[in-house]
């Protein structure tokens, strides 16, 4: 049995803080999961993306990471059985704050038995990827990543050269950090940007690593 958390549309403007951004999540998730088993759809998933500025200072932590191991566990939520999906995860570098260690990401998801809880339009892990991820309230809200598909970038490599480049959570090469700030495609409109990028333009992890930790020294020295 698949049960699938479809969020509602978030129509707002802007994203002046991450608390805001938050109580709208969460107001987001209990709607979603009240209509669970009414087989009624709602619209998909739209999310208010942060300018590079807000991801970088935004996140508790961020680290380059390689999924490790994921388990699930069932978790009583009132009179309702909620799915989890934990997330072990081998960290390759830290770019900036203080993860703890070892470092296990939970997201609202997953598979118990026969049961399966789906959360529509957020990135799943797979044993074995690598990304770099802006952790945010990991363990406090349904998804432990900034701004939820904004969060999360997958390490790729070259086929032909071998580059380690670093691409968007819908696989489009990072090119600029100016790139955050944009919509996140999906379908049809993300594989054509796929195919119009350049692999070799793209932001390598150490370069993009280098602007993160230049954003947030920046910030503090504002402080």
């Amino acid at each position: 049995m698949v049960a699938t958390l479809p969020n509602h549309h978030t129509n707002f403007i802007g994203m002046h803080s991450m608390a805001f951004y938050l109580r709208r999540a969460r107001l987001v998730l209990m709607l979603a999961l009240i209509w669970v088993g009414s087989g009624v759809p709602l619209p998909a998933t739209t999310v208010v993306p942060p300018d590079f500025s807000e991801l970088v200072n935004g996140a508790d932590y961020v680290v380059r990471g390689r999924v490790k191991a994921l388990s699930y566990e069932s978790r009583m939520r009132g009179e309702r059985e909620l799915i989890f999906t934990k997330i072990e995860i081998e960290v390759l570098e830290v770019v900036a704050g203080m993860p703890p260690q070892p470092l296990v990401l939970v997201m609202l998801g997953g598979r118990s038995g026969d049961r399966e809880l789906v959360v529509a339009g957020v990135p799943q892990f797979k044993v074995g990827d690598e990304d770099i991820f802006f952790v945010q309230g990991n363990g406090r809200n349904f998804y432990p990543l900034y701004a939820v598909m904004h969060g999360k970038y997958p390490v790729r490599r070259d086929q032909t050269t071998g580059r380690e480049y670093v691409t968007r959570s819908n696989g489009v090469p990072l090119t600029d950090v100016a790139q955050v700030a944009l919509p996140m495609a999906a379908g049809p409109a993300a594989e054509l940007q796929r195919r119009m990028s350049r692999t070799t333009d793209a932001l390598s992890p150490a370069e993009f690593s280098r602007l993160i930790r230049k954003e947030r020294e920046a910030m503090q020295h504002v402080e």
